[in-house]
């Protein structure tokens, strides 16, 4: 395995690590258009699902709507929140660390560059970030079985297990195009 001096090296297939694969994220022009277009398909599957589904009233629509919203809004949370523990353990708590050693029991440290983590262990908190993007799938799931066991109580022109399939197939559809898509670093990451 040859060795890449920075991130931009990288290939866009991506280079094997220790961790799993390594994927380089695009320009964060690409990042922000995919994050709206996101969003966008998210709208947009709420509205060929209601279209598909018939004549509803506004509060059936609006909640058809909310599911596909709703999986990429908790997705993204999600894996803000997954990844700032990520970052927390692997950057900011050896500085704790450090920090408590000092000013109690006074021992200094022997360099600061013992607070920086190696090529290996950013490589390997690169991947553990752009792994967790699988929370987009994992959230779609109860979301996609929720509201198609709430839609079975929508009346529509069409057959109502036939929109409880639709719902549940588009929204796990939704968030596993999410999760690989994010894990090949097509969304911004939401940590700073």
């Amino acid at each position: 395995m040859e060795e890449k001096r920075n991130i931009s090296e990288i290939p866009p297939e991506g280079i094997e690590t220790l961790h799993g694969r390594l994927y380089p994220p695009p320009k964060l022009g690409i990042q922000i258009l995919f994050f709206v277009a996101s969003f966008l398909t998210a709208i947009f599957l709420g509205w060929f699902i209601s279209t598909i589904a018939g004549s509803l009233s506004v509060l059936a629509k609006g909640f058809i709507y909310f599911i596909y919203i709703i999986i990429f809004i908790l997705g993204y949370a999600s894996w803000a929140s997954l990844t700032s523990v990520i970052v927390f353990k692997a950057i900011k708590m050896p500085i704790i660390k450090t920090m408590y050693r000092y000013f109690v029991r006074k021992e200094k440290p022997a360099s600061l560059i013992e607070l920086l983590p190696t090529r290996e262990e950013a490589a390997a908190l690169i991947v553990r970030t752009q792994k967790a993007t699988r929370i987009f799938f994992i959230m779609s799931l109860p979301i996609g079985i929720t509201g198609g066991i709430l839609s079975l109580f929508i009346k529509t022109s069409i057959n109502s297990t036939i929109l409880f399939a639709l719902i549940i197939m588009t929204a796990v559809i939704f968030g596993f195009l999410l999760s690989y898509f994010g894990r090949r670093g097509y969304l911004p990451f939401p940590v700073e």
